[in-house]
């Protein structure tokens, strides 16, 4: 199994939503079908279908997420939290600047002992949002949205 089979199999908004409904527990078709609000049982069973790589059946017939299944959901909830590490990334350069600036009027003798530290957590902070977790400041043209199926 490769991960070109592992996403096509989630390349749908109706494949995501049946995957984080099955990342709960274990469903029958019937419940789906009720939970998603989805009114062609054709055209659950046609997703289901394309979902084979991530989701079984257990003994009692409801539909599961298998290791593959439960790997996608994680990939999904990675792309959807890359907006989050950007606007983390800019809350924590505000949050420096502040405390920076109010040492800086407040209590000018001690302003190295806060400058120096934020500093240092602001290099560690870039460096491991730009670097390691390979953020980017632009969005190059790229949304990542939640989406829900009506």
């Amino acid at each position: 199994m490769t991960s070109d089979e592992v996403f096509e199999a989630i390349s749908h908004p109706m494949r995501i939503a049946i995957l984080k409904e099955l990342a709960k527990k274990p469903t029958r078709f019937a419940d789906l079908k009720r939970k998603l609000r989805i009114k062609s049982s054709g055209l659950l069973d046609f997703h289901l279908k394309k979902m084979d790589t991530v989701v079984t059946t257990d003994k009692d017939g409801r539909y599961t997420l298998n290791d593959r299944g439960f790997a996608a959901l994680r990939a999904v909830y990675v792309v959807s939290n890359y907006g989050w590490q950007r606007r983390a990334w800019f809350i924590n350069v505000a949050t420096i600047l502040f405390i920076n600036v109010y040492m800086f009027f407040s209590i000018p003798e001690f302003f190295v002992f806060s400058a120096v530290p934020t500093f240092g957590w602001l290099v560690f902070y870039s460096y491991w949002t730009f670097v390691k977790r390979r953020v980017r400041l632009r969005n190059n043209g790229i949304e990542t949205e939640n989406v829900e199926v009506s």
